[in-house]
């Protein structure tokens, strides 16, 4: 058997026992398929918050399986190679439900390879504390008159008067043109998204100092009576990004693509968490 990065494929399998968490498979009850190309083929059984696995035989009736070759399993594995990429790259194709291929990775610790150490991690301390600043700032009229039609669960543009582009949020001034902006139009609600960034880094909220939950949707979407690039920026639902990213069809549509609609809080102050997130409107 081939050793990639100076690891071969039953190394990974042959520590999944001794790796194997329990508390990380409750609730999980299903049989993951490996087919490693000319390594082999392996059949994992997740039952009652316990493992079985079996090397080679038919993999038919699995309820996810994963499609990979070798060096691309071992680069997963040691964290050489990127999940999201290698799927984009169709080196790595998992048949079946994606959700329980996703919960895989708490299944199991980390593999670690022979004779590498495991670096301790650095203990991060954490005080969780609102800051209160005795200070007060105005949005200003134009802002201020898109914050409160949010509340009516409207969504507003702002129109320059000469190149007539709309601008959601307003803005005061067209920077283009170089004049004042003073027409308004109602936009939406729904729209057709048109860009979609797969995001990461968890960025804190200014005024609570909670981090947002990755990873996250940022997604530009077309409104209804915009145009070109007139695109409204928001988040997406977040339980669909992973179809999105995959183009996984959800009832009769691809969800990449499609319509978007917003989810409105229910208890509106007119800020832009009036909008939840926008989700696909089928």
């Amino acid at each position: 058997m081939a050793e990639y990065y100076g690891v071969d494929v039953a190394d990974i399998f042959n520590t999944m026992k001794s790796r194997f968490r329990p508390e990380g498979a409750e609730g999980v009850d299903a049989v993951f398929g490996y087919d490693i190309g000319e390594e082999g083929k392996w059949k994992l059984t997740v039952r009652q918050g316990e493992m079985t696995l079996d090397e080679g035989g038919d993999l038919s009736g699995c309820d996810v399986l994963v499609k990979v070759d070798g060096r691309t399993f071992v680069g997963l594995n040691i964290g050489k190679i990127d999940a999201m990429a290698a799927l984009g790259a169709a080196k790595l194709k998992v048949e079946g439900d994606f959700n329980l291929f996703a919960a895989t990775g708490k299944l199991f610790t980390k593999y670690v390879p022979p004779g590498q150490e495991v670096e301790q991690e650095q203990e991060l301390v954490v005080l969780k504390r609102t800051i209160s600043v005795n200070q007060r700032f105005a949005t200003g009229p134009v802002m201020g008159t898109f914050l409160k039609g949010l509340k009516e669960k409207k969504i507003l543009a702002i129109k320059c008067p000469v190149c007539g582009r709309l601008q959601s949020p307003p803005r005061e001034v067209c920077a283009p043109c170089r004049v004042r902006n003073d027409e308004w139009v109602e936009i939406g609600p729904s729209g057709e998204m048109r860009m979609l960034e797969y995001c990461y880094y968890a960025s804190p909220d200014p005024l609570t100092g909670e981090t947002r939950e990755t990873p996250y949707g940022a997604i530009g979407i077309l409104l209804d009576g915009c145009r070109k690039d007139e695109v409204f920026w928001h988040l997406l639902r977040p339980d669909q990004l992973d179809a999105v990213q995959m183009g996984i069809v959800m009832g009769d549509k691809v969800v990449h693509g499609s319509r978007l609609r917003p989810v409105w809080s229910e208890n509106r102050t007119g800020s832009i968490n009036d909008i939840r997130y926008f989700e696909i409107d089928q």
